[in-house]
């Protein structure tokens, strides 16, 4: 499903965040429906309606309004050399003989008004070319938080000052991963520090526990959507606990068809996981689902793909 562009305006006007924006409002759904946009009929689908990426950076801005499920996964550079070695544009990485640029002025990202709204946390990872002028140019997102902490991050990353990367005695251009992280509570306890660092490099174990901990406020401000986005991430990446949880969701949502067909599709790649119960819940399912809805979430099954679990 693809929201037009011309929704936006609309979108901007009625700023509908609050601490549990996962059912879109009427009035914003009256708006899409004039638009001729598919309507989506459960907080599944609502919150995939919204969370589809647009190349246009407004919009990837706006449609996150109620909702993440912020599209997370490391990119390898683009352009990219070995270590110590210069691509064609004469791009340096660091490593083998080329040392590391060190920052000399640095400024802090700020907070967009609608991610703090929605009580979105996480790390923006940015590929960044450090000139031999010092100079730092973001090349490209990596991993994305979208709700217009992407912008914010490359604004900020933009303004540093390195000292350059140096090979063989002589400042050289160098390719780098720069993570820029968003804390609403920088002073949060040792646990969670150390659980958000794990799940900001990808560790799908640590990103269940977190979101257990935000889905019941355990530790940090109970939050629905950062608890429901650092799930989903998980359970991409094959975990199969997550996967369980994912179908528990889908399941406890009312029934409805969509519903039926998402819980069937996460309990049955948490059975493919081996995780206890997803059978049962299976069965219980298909009992309620008719042939069509059997056949559409098996194809989804069968279609799925995912990251290994680390």
């Amino acid at each position: 499903m693809q929201v037009q562009l011309s929704v936006i305006a609309e979108l901007l006007k009625y700023r509908y965040c609050t601490q549990n924006p996962l059912s879109a409002p009427k009035r914003v759904m009256a708006c899409l429906q004039q638009l001729g946009t598919p309507m989506p009929t459960t907080r599944s689908d609502k919150l995939q309606l919204l969370m589809n990426r647009s190349s246009h950076a407004a919009f990837a801005t706006t449609l996150m309004l109620f909702c993440v499920l912020a599209a997370n996964g490391q990119t390898k550079p683009p352009d990219s050399a070995g270590t110590g070695k210069a691509t064609t544009s004469g791009v340096f990485r660091v490593g083998g003989g080329v040392t590391m640029p060190r920052i000399t002025y640095q400024t802090r990202p700020e907070y967009s008004e609608t991610a703090r709204e929605v009580g979105l946390e996480g790390t923006c990872v940015l590929w960044v070319i450090v000139g031999s002028d010092g100079k730092a140019r973001v090349s490209k997102v990596a991993r994305s938080l979208q709700l217009g902490l992407d912008e914010k991050a490359i604004e900020a990353v933009s303004s540093w000052k390195f000292e350059p990367a140096r090979h063989e005695g002589e400042p050289v251009t160098v390719m780098m991963e720069v993570k820029v992280p968003f804390r609403l509570n920088p002073n949060e306890n040792a646990k969670i520090s150390d659980l958000r660092a794990k799940a900001d490099a990808g560790e799908p174990e640590a990103e269940l526990q977190l979101s257990s901990a935000y889905f019941d406020g355990r530790d940090v401000p109970k939050n629905e959507v950062q608890g429901l986005r650092l799930l989903e991430s998980a359970a991409n990446q094959g975990l199969a606990e997550a996967q369980f949880q994912m179908g528990e969701h889908a399941y406890a949502q009312g029934g409805g068809s969509a519903d039926y067909v998402n819980a069937y599709m996460w309990y049955a790649l948490a059975r493919r996981g081996g995780y206890k119960g997803s059978a049962k819940m299976l069965k219980k399912l298909s009992s309620a689902m008719s042939r069509e809805q059997l056949s559409d979430a098996k194809e989804r099954v069968k279609s799925w793909q995912s990251a290994p679990a680390k």
